[in-house]
């Protein structure tokens, strides 16, 4: 601990010595000669120094620059504080005869702090020196070689061309800065001039080598900063396409050819559709420079950026290389630039030619203020023939026989891949048709007379192509009747089942009124159809044309034009007046309109084609499907067995309840709530079709005992039946009855429109 006493002088001692040596500070300080420290309020020796003690020893006083009375009033550290003396020099280390050079001189910057005498030695530091550089030596008051190490180095010490020990390394000071000149030249020391200092020899090896070895990068360089600044984010946008067709499973693929102004790079993107089935992002070529001919990879040094002409000297370490900086022997390669674009160009995208179909609007600017280009027709509909493109395919692949084990689907699976899948259906098929059959009736064709009066019901389920046949029970005709032919594809006659080629099979146009299949061997003959399978065939005309009114109109009108007037006044007689919802109407029968149609046209007219002229131009409202009776009481009584529902007394209780007056007839929403309040087994397809065949008064009320009969399987017992689909199969097979209907003769005619025709080319 210091003690502090004003007026008073210190007592030398081990402990002040220790404080002077160890640790500095400038609010102390040690004189090592007198063995004192130095307060902090007195003036301390040195420049502006005065006597340590109020008193004239001599023992006690220290020179001074100033004569008396004219130094500074204030003490040194804060007449001088922030001011700094700076001394250039250098110093010479031995390095042992390393590498040929026997010393290396390192340059310093010697730093003197006049407000408290201390020294700082720093060395500038060089890149890739190789030596540890900056503080050298820190800030501190500095003593003097022995024998005079009891003092400190002083400003006296410094000046140009003189040498200065620091510790163990000799300094040589060959200059300083304009500042330290002027203060020394106020002090009356004088001040030489700046010495040169010595080359480094260490530096001049690390020139030497640095020189020889290769430029890492050009000594050219192409200045494209203006270019990017000008054409920064401006895009060539064309629209392309790619025909790939001419490969195994090709197509023509829609590609966004973007060409970057700023760096002349390409970028092409595809256009994928939506559930294309591509495993693709979209990215057709990644951006960078596209070669208009691509034969080979690049060899070694063939695309280097810098090419060496000649080496001269004696190898790597004294020699150098000499390169071409002028880029005499360089060439910028054959890229497509924006020069080589326009529409309908094609561009070789390594192989792939790519044709370009039209552009966007700022590309068509560019084009037409940079080259004067005015044509931007785009072309539309790209196609091309599939024909040119067979020699280059690969031929398909060459199938064996079928064996008739599982299906030919299972077949081909199994020669085409290793590891077979199970057929792919059409989903989306399946989904719109689903459970959509077309019923039609047949009567089998057969030499044995008992086989004739057998009916059957031909069911072709849209869903999946497939064909069952179901043969209508006869009483007392000798055949059980049921499932006759089993759901399934169905193959056209007269066709291998056995060949590598799979056989057709029957479609929906193959079925209609009057036609003749053949389903495993049997022949059928087409009668009569539902009226959901006539409403869809008419619905969709363009798959059915025997269903098609225009088509079969365009018929008719082309076979009654020469004897028009003579024809129909010869069928008058079939014709009668009927009164329809209040008018009369000019009426024929079916069997009439069939008679005329057959006699006109004979084998050219089917019986498909006469039931949709009798149902589309009908003079009767079509009444709406009525089911089976028995089946739907059959499926009634097996969907409340199947459930255990016995609970038919709380039924009349409930009845009873809603009407005690009138409990005999009854709305059918007021059968619907008792249902549901009853909590009868029922699906509402099958209420539906219960509610039709019900019995009903005038006002279409249901008759409460017939309801109540039909929920009681004890009292009237029904036949067992097979399962069956609620929602489809309880209507069972209703055939369209046209027989006895009425047609609208003067609507027919007014469609077929020969009057006004004729009355035409007359006037």
């Amino acid at each position: 601990m210091m003690l502090r006493c004003s007026g008073l002088p210190f007592l030398p001692g081990n402990t002040f010595q220790d404080i002077g040596r160890s640790k500095f500070h400038k609010s102390h300080h040690f004189d090592q000669r007198n063995q004192v420290c130095i307060l902090v309020d007195a003036k301390r020796p040195g420049i502006g120094g005065t006597p340590l003690l109020a008193t004239d020893s001599p023992e006690y006083t220290l020179p001074s620059l100033y004569p008396p009375k004219y130094g500074p009033s204030r003490p040194g550290w804060l007449e001088y504080d922030r001011q700094v003396l700076c001394f250039y020099g250098y110093f010479q280390e031995t390095l042992g005869n390393v590498d040929r050079i026997p010393y290396q001189v390192r340059k310093v910057r010697i730093l003197y702090y006049l407000e408290d005498d201390t020294m700082q030695v720093s060395e500038p530091r060089t890149l890739n020196s190789g030596i540890p550089q900056g503080c050298l030596v820190t800030r501190q008051r500095i003593p003097r070689p022995p024998p005079y190490d009891s003092e400190f180095t002083s400003l006296l010490d410094l000046n140009i061309n003189h040498t200065v020990q620091l510790f163990d390394r000799v300094y040589t000071i060959t200059g300083c800065d304009d500042f330290t000149r002027r203060f020394l030249n106020r002090l009356g020391v004088a001040v030489p001039g700046a010495v040169e200092q010595p080359n480094d020899p260490a530096t001049d090896l690390r020139r030497q080598q640095d020189s020889a070895k290769m430029a890492r990068r050009p000594a050219y360089k192409i200045d494209t900063l203006g270019k990017f600044l000008q054409y920064d984010r401006k895009v060539l946008r064309f629209k392309g396409v790619w025909d790939d067709r001419g490969s195994v499973f090709g197509d023509v693929h829609e590609l966004d050819v973007l060409y970057h102004l700023s760096d002349d790079t390409f970028e092409i993107k595809e256009k994928l559709p939506v559930n294309s089935g591509r495993d693709s992002n979209g990215m057709f070529l990644r951006r960078g420079r596209l070669p208009k001919t691509f034969d080979h990879l690049p060899t070694m040094g063939e695309s280097t950026p810098v090419m060496v002409l000649n080496v001269v000297g004696g190898g790597l370490k004294g020699g150098r290389y000499l390169t071409d900086c002028v880029g005499i022997g360089k060439s910028d390669g054959n890229y497509y630039r924006d020069a080589d674009l326009r529409i309908g160009a094609r561009i070789n995208v390594y192989g792939r030619m790519v044709l370009l179909t039209g552009c966007d609007r700022f590309t068509e600017g560019y084009y037409r203020e940079m080259y004067g280009v005015e044509d931007f027709t785009p072309l539309y509909g790209y196609s091309a023939p599939r024909e040119q493109f067979v020699q280059g395919r690969r031929p398909d692949r060459e199938l064996p026989p079928f064996n008739g084990w599982g299906t030919h689907e299972d077949s081909e699976g199994n020669c085409l891949t290793l590891e077979p899948k199970p057929p792919k259906i059409n989903f989306r098929k399946f989904v719109v048709y689903d459970r959509c059959s077309l019923r039609f009736g047949a009567r089998m064709i057969s030499h044995v007379r008992e086989n004739n009066d057998r009916f059957f019901v031909i069911s072709y389920h849209l869903s999946d192509d497939t064909i069952s046949v179901y043969e209508i029970p006869i009483r007392n005709s000798g055949f059980l009747g049921g499932e006759f032919i089993k759901r399934r594809k169905l193959f056209l006659p007269r066709q291998d089942p056995y060949s590598a080629e799979r056989p057709a099979c029957y479609g929906p146009q193959h079925f209609y009124l009057g036609a003749t299949v053949r389903l495993q061997d049997h022949q059928f003959h087409i009668t009569n159809a539902d009226i959901y399978a006539l409403r869809f065939m008419e619905q969709h005309c363009e798959e059915f044309p025997l269903s098609n009114l225009g088509k079969i109109v365009r018929k008719l009108r082309d076979a009654m034009q020469p004897q028009y007037k003579q024809y129909v006044a010869k069928h008058m007689a079939k014709v009668t007046q009927s009164k329809i919802d209040g008018r009369a109407v000019s009426t024929i029968p079916y069997e009439g309109l069939r008679e005329i149609l057959l006699e006109l046209l004979g084998d050219r007219i089917v019986d498909q084609e006469i039931v949709t002229l009798c149902r589309l131009f009908s003079a009767e409202s079509e009444q709406p499907d009525r089911c089976d009776r028995e089946l739907v009481r059959s499926a009634v009584h097996a969907e409340l067995n199947r459930a255990l529902w016995s609970d038919l007394d709380r039924t009349k209780e409930h009845i009873y309840h809603l009407e005690p007056t009138n409990a005999q007839w009854l709305p059918p929403q007021r059968v619907r709530t008792i249902v549901k309040a009853c909590k009868i087994p029922l699906d509402s397809a099958l209420l539906d079709k219960m509610l039709q065949i019900l019995n009903t008064n005038d006002q279409g009320h249901i008759s409460t005992t017939d309801f109540l009969t039909m929920l009681d399987p004890s009292a009237v017992p029904s036949k067992p039946i097979q399962p069956l689909n609620i929602k489809h199969d309880v209507c069972h097979f209703t055939p369209y009855r046209v027989t006895g209907k009425l047609v609208n003769w003067d609507e027919l005619l007014a469609h077929i429109d020969l009057e006004r025709t004729l009355t035409n080319q007359t006037s």
